[in-house]
């Protein structure tokens, strides 16, 4: 059986109209390096994984992204992070996992924030 597992580049479409507000959010909030291109932005969340972001007229709504891929965000301070993200404005999603703390990103992408030492295996049976 051949083995797999997720490379360094992502992508999302997004509106135009948000990519103030996303490389804001991004940059001031998250620390994250952010290169311009004409039509994108790079979003480095590590030095080997980059979120690529592609602003579009024809993208997904807001709403619509919460019925798309989730991704994980891990800090070695959540709730400094979590007070930050508030603070900027978003907004906590309410989620069957109450421990950790979901929110929407400018853009839409949601985000469950957790601490760099958890074990996240132990909230595997909630996909169940």
């Amino acid at each position: 059986m051949t083995s797999v597992s997720l490379g360094a580049n992502s992508k999302m479409v997004v509106l135009a109209s948000e990519r103030e507000n996303i490389q804001r959010f991004y940059r001031d909030v998250l620390g994250c390096k952010v290169d311009r291109k004409p039509q994108a932005d790079l979003i480095w969340l590590r030095p080997d994984f980059y979120l690529g972001v592609v602003y579009e007229n024809s993208a997904s709504s807001v709403s619509d992204m919460l019925k798309s891929l989730w991704l994980e965000l891990r800090t070695d301070r959540p709730e400094e992070l979590k007070q930050q993200i508030l603070n900027f404005g978003l907004k906590e999603i309410e989620y069957q996992d109450k421990a950790h703390f979901y929110f929407q990103a400018p853009g839409g992408q949601v985000f469950r924030l957790v601490n760099t030492t958890e074990d996240m295996n132990l909230y595997r049976p909630l996909l169940e």
